[in-house]
């Protein structure tokens, strides 16, 4: 059978360690934790659990970070978590059997939902457990991806039977790590060789977040300054951001917000073409043309998000929060039907926009 390993950077995690370490124990047949520089118990919690216990300077480089972590691993399939996060199991087979017949694959995706973020965001796939090669390794100083050095592209599958849980942190324990470690090091970054479109939306989140408008306002000026080009001839970035369907849609709605119709239009139409089942980008559609004063044909946008609701056809290259295939999109279409003067349906939609907002809740 092939042996595990979980592999984990770690730094003033005491509070999530425990948690996250007594979740993959009984699943992994060895834990690799390497922590860079904590000054809490998360070293004596570790300890507990594992006596591959690594110090790594940190050096701003979170792949140099997750890399070392990999080096020490002596499994031949490596499984990488956060320590604010949790392996739930939905099998009783064990994982080493499960990854014993995948002899042509690289790699699996797990599906990741988030927890105790006040809303309900739908669940996304990462890869987050794959074979112990020299060639797989992590690159990026921040927002770090696995790549391969090899000629052949990752083979990949979706493991069902594992599922990962992140808890996060509390939103002022969160805009404190923003403030202080994420946005300096994005900034470091940017001056010294630029940033990706993906890391430059994630310092433009992070502005919004600690109260700085101005700074992520010039952010996403940028972003929509490189993508404008693409936005014309169809042809996606060379380097396809995983976020970039997000990115679209709140480029969409800074354009709505703004009422620059024209290019909204070009935004919505060539962003559908590449993402047609991400539902924020549907639902920014229908918005659109609710402003223009086309209710009629908004409403293929919101009943195509609650379709993509129902059957769970939706993207899961991105987490979005469930209302835009619940409760908002019913929403919307009982505001779309008001305008039409159709009062039967827009009530129909009005209790559908309730019952679904109170399942949410439960």
């Amino acid at each position: 059978m092939p042996q595990v390993s979980a592999c984990l950077i770690v730094r003033n995690e005491a509070a999530n360690l425990q948690r996250c370490l007594s979740s993959v124990q009984a699943v992994v047949d060895e834990i690799v934790v390497v922590d860079t520089g904590s000054t809490d118990d998360t070293v004596a919690i570790a300890r507990q659990f594992t006596d591959k216990l690594f110090s790594l300077p940190w050096g701003d480089d979170f792949a140099a970070a997750r890399n070392y972590s990999l080096e020490q691993a002596t499994g031949d399939w490596i499984l990488v978590i956060d320590a604010d996060e949790v392996l739930v199991r939905l099998s009783d087979t064990p994982l080493q059997a499960q990854l014993a017949p995948l002899t042509h694959l690289h790699a699996c995706e797990l599906l990741r939902r988030e927890i105790g973020t006040g809303q309900q965001f739908s669940d996304f796939a990462i890869v987050r457990l794959f074979r112990n090669l020299p060639t797989l390794r992590y690159r990026g100083r921040f927002h770090e991806q696995l790549v391969s050095s090899g000629a052949d592209p990752i083979a990949t599958t979706r493991l069902s039977t594992l599922r990962i849980d992140h808890y996060g942190y509390q939103p002022a324990d969160l805009q404190a790590k923003m403030r202080d470690r994420n946005i300096p090091i994005l900034e470091r970054i940017r001056a010294s060789e630029g940033l990706s479109l993906s890391l430059l939306f994630a310092l433009a989140q992070m502005y919004s977040a600690v109260n700085n408008p101005t700074a992520a306002t010039a952010c996403f000026e940028e972003l929509y300054e490189r993508l404008f080009p693409h936005l014309l001839t169809g042809q996606l970035p060379d380097e396809v951001p995983g976020a970039l369907p997000e990115i679209l849609h709140q480029l969409g709605r800074r354009l709505l917000a703004a009422t620059d119709h024209d290019a909204l239009q070009l935004l919505c139409q060539q962003s559908l073409i590449w993402f047609p089942t991400y539902p924020p980008l549907n639902h920014l559609a229908g918005c659109w043309l609710m402003a223009l004063g086309f209710p009629l044909g908004a409403t293929a946008y919101f009943e195509y998000c609650l379709e993509l609701g129902r059957t769970h056809r939706y993207s899961k290259q991105m987490p979005f929060p469930l209302g835009y295939v619940g409760e908002l999109a019913a929403q919307q279409l009982a505001r779309a039907y008001q305008a039409l003067g159709d009062t039967e349906r827009a009530e129909h939609y009005h209790q559908q926009a309730a019952a679904l907002s109170t399942a949410a809740l439960e």
